[in-house]
């Protein structure tokens, strides 16, 4: 009878609250230590920390048209694939609009403020390394 619950204890998750309470579900099949609801919060966190490093854009920023057309084809190929929801594709997609419909207004405060109007372009040759190539000498 001691095995009996000796068993019964091992095969709980070991999922522990902050208050020091411990989940009593049973453990997922397949999983080492966590049940059906913790090991799906696990991978969810796991896939949100890969998909930030995907969305990542070309320059490490979003300073051109190119890095955020870019990041919402990594937006498309993740909702496609079904790795993010709707409602999170639809968000970035809003945000990425956003983004588009002020690169104007950025390129005409940079060249504005370094009185400048190639300052913009000279700023992104020195930010994107491919761009430097083509950097004028």
């Amino acid at each position: 009878m001691k095995s009996d619950s000796l068993d019964s204890s091992t095969n709980k998750c070991l999922r522990q609250f902050s208050d020091g309470r411990s989940c009593r579900m049973s453990r997922k099949k397949g999983h080492p230590t966590l049940c059906i609801f913790h090991a799906r919060e696990e991978q969810q966190l796991l896939e949100s920390e890969k998909l930030a490093a995907e969305f990542a854009s070309l320059s490490g920023k979003l300073n051109t048209i190119t890095d955020i057309n870019h990041v919402l084809g990594k937006v498309f190929t993740a909702l496609a694939e079904k790795r993010i929801s709707h409602q999170a594709a639809a968000t970035f997609g809003y945000l990425g609009q956003l983004l588009l419909q002020s690169i104007p207004g950025v390129k005409s405060e940079v060249n504005a403020a370094v009185q400048h109007p190639g300052a913009y372009d000279a700023m992104l040759r020195h930010t994107i390394p491919f761009f430097s190539r083509f950097q004028k000498r």
